[in-house]
């Protein structure tokens, strides 16, 4: 097997591109996308959906509507795991990626709860599970109903009421539901965890094992980010660092996974990948782009959603999508999203309340092709939202 002698940051930005996605001919659908992924943090719900429609093959790429109804209909969950914030998951990856994450979280929260003197919130957990266990509720039906049962204050901080759901997510009580009648983009609603996931731990089957689970997890994150490090991996999982690196070692051990020196911007980091990723990047790679690629070697533009995968996936190693010329983005008001040129941040933009002229904040002059490949990326989005 030939391996490459150690990777920059351009052959790192290049195989990010491709293994999350953004490039070559991608999956048939979105929750196959999103099972690619293992999860994709989603906190702006609507531009998280069009982050994942961007994977999608583009023959058969879909547009917002049928998005909103993969996660109406349950084929795409969304839910507070990991560090925790929400993510969209499949359903066979939640009830595992739950049960190895959620103890970590839920020792941090009580640690806020305590400081916040907010008591036992057992009873109000117990009673989201209960409200929802006859059909979905919305989050101001759940919140109505907790007050009427004397669980929740009238005038308990937000706090309280946040913490209850998500104690009762964590717990595998709750998870997203489908959105109100007539109401296809408002997704704020819960049902019975075990009405949209199925019994078992998916890929690790019947019984959980939290030493599978973190060999799982490794073998999930690697082929959807190419090369990451053991601190990428610790910070976007929260798993600790103790519990990651025996099942590297396994992974190692057993030559699926193999450990390559960064060089240039990343020299003294150890980056790993799976060893069918390194083997494709010894010479530089090449990507099957499936239509993406702009022609003659024209810049290519992500509309990327403010917490893209392509970002949120590495912390040690981020910098990478940086240009070092530049000041760190400004993230002030509703320019939270960013737009990359080639992969490199070149700026920022504004989720659009309807198909209207994109607002974008440029970090630098662009250059006239770079002004096209904006064009060219604003009509993809407009297309979607249409």
């Amino acid at each position: 097997m030939r391996l490459p002698a150690g990777v920059d940051s351009g052959v790192v930005r290049a195989a990010r591109l491709a293994a999350t996605g953004l490039r070559g001919a991608g999956p048939g659908d979105a929750p196959a996308v999103v099972d690619a992924l293992l999860a994709v943090q989603g906190q702006e719900l609507q531009p998280a959906l069009w982050g994942v429609s961007r994977r999608v093959a583009p023959a058969s790429r879909p547009g917002r509507a049928a998005l909103n109804a993969a996660l109406a209909d349950g084929e795409l969950l969304r839910t507070h795991v990991l560090r925790p914030t929400w993510h969209l998951v499949c359903p066979r990856d939640a009830r595992w990626l739950l049960e190895l994450t959620a103890p970590r979280v839920e020792r941090l929260m009580a640690s806020t709860e305590r400081s916040w003197d907010l008591g036992d919130l057992g009873p109000g957990t117990d009673a989201v599970a209960a409200v929802v266990a006859d059909g979905p509720r919305t989050r101001a039906e759940i919140k109505a109903e907790l007050v009427a049962r004397g669980v929740l204050a009238s005038d308990a901080p937000g706090l309280a009421f946040t913490q209850m759901l998500m104690h009762a997510e964590l717990q595998r009580l709750v998870i997203s539901g489908p959105p109100p009648a007539g109401k296809e983009l408002q997704h704020q609603s819960y049902a019975a965890f075990d009405d949209r996931v199925g019994a078992g731990y998916g890929p690790l089957g019947e019984r959980f094992d939290a030493e599978d689970a973190v060999v799982e997890l490794w073998r999930r994150y690697l082929p959807g980010r190419a090369f990451a490090t053991v601190n990428d991996l610790r910070l976007w999982s929260d798993v600790t660092v103790r519990d990651l690196a025996p099942a590297l070692a396994a992974l190692v051990d057993a030559g699926d996974v193999v450990q390559v020196p960064g060089v240039g911007d990343l020299d003294g980091l150890t980056l790993v990948a799976t060893a069918a990723t390194a083997q494709a990047w010894a010479d530089g790679g090449t990507v099957d782009d499936g239509g993406q690629e702009a022609a003659g070697g024209r810049p290519v533009a992500d509309l990327l959603q403010a917490y893209d995968e392509l970002l949120m996936s590495y912390r040690e190693t981020r910098h990478v999508v940086l240009d070092p010329a530049l000041p760190p983005a400004d993230r002030a008001g509703a320019y939270v999203h960013s737009l990359a040129v080639d992969g490199v941040v070149a700026g920022r933009w504004r989720w659009p309340a309807g198909r209207t002229a994109l607002d974008v904040q440029w970090l630098r002059e662009p250059t006239a092709a770079e002004r096209v490949a904006l064009d060219a990326a604003v009509a993809d989005l407009d297309a979607y939202l249409a």
